[in-house]
């Protein structure tokens, strides 16, 4: 059971780590987990009796807005059985296997890109074909082939493009 957690969001990984030391350095709490949330955005998850959250979390805003910039703090006193099931869910480490990777089909990215009028970014590419490794490479070198042409950030099969 979880008596109180302190959450701490901040921009930049040097103002997330002298904010997390500034924290375990001010009061009795366990840093349970930091994320990257967002690029450049950090996360930091503290806990310990209330007080202790309250005050770690002070000097963690305070060391952070030094040297960086805060985007958000929350402390959680006594969490109901559902909240800390969810942070204890969002918490867990990532699965460490990954899907296994299939192999490219080019022909079926070919006909995908030739199929939309409008092209393909990269993007849609992924989204239409996980876990197969597709990546920029391999379009820059259908483009070298004259396989694809690259416009505006999009993928055309060659003499398809309007």
């Amino acid at each position: 059971m979880i008596n109180a957690l302190g959450l701490l969001e901040v921009r930049g990984l040097a103002t997330a780590i002298e904010a997390a030391d500034a924290m375990l350095k001010s009061a009795n709490v366990r840093l349970l987990r930091q994320w990257r949330t967002d690029p450049g955005m950090i996360s930091l998850v503290v806990e310990g009796d209330l007080a202790a959250c309250r005050a770690a979390l002070d000097a963690g805003v305070a060391a952070a807005r030094r040297l960086g910039e805060v985007i958000s703090r929350c402390e959680i006193g006594r969490p109901d059985p559902d909240t800390e099931i969810l942070v204890d869910a969002m918490l867990r480490p990532p699965e460490t296997v990954a899907a296994p990777a299939a192999a490219l089909d080019e022909a079926a990215v070919l006909a995908r890109i030739a199929a939309e009028p409008g092209g393909m970014s990269l993007v849609d590419l992924q989204t239409a074909f996980p876990f197969v490794g597709l990546n920029r490479g391999w379009l820059q070198a259908q483009c070298r082939a004259g396989t694809l042409l690259r416009r505006r950030g999009r993928y055309f099969r060659a003499g398809s493009q309007p």
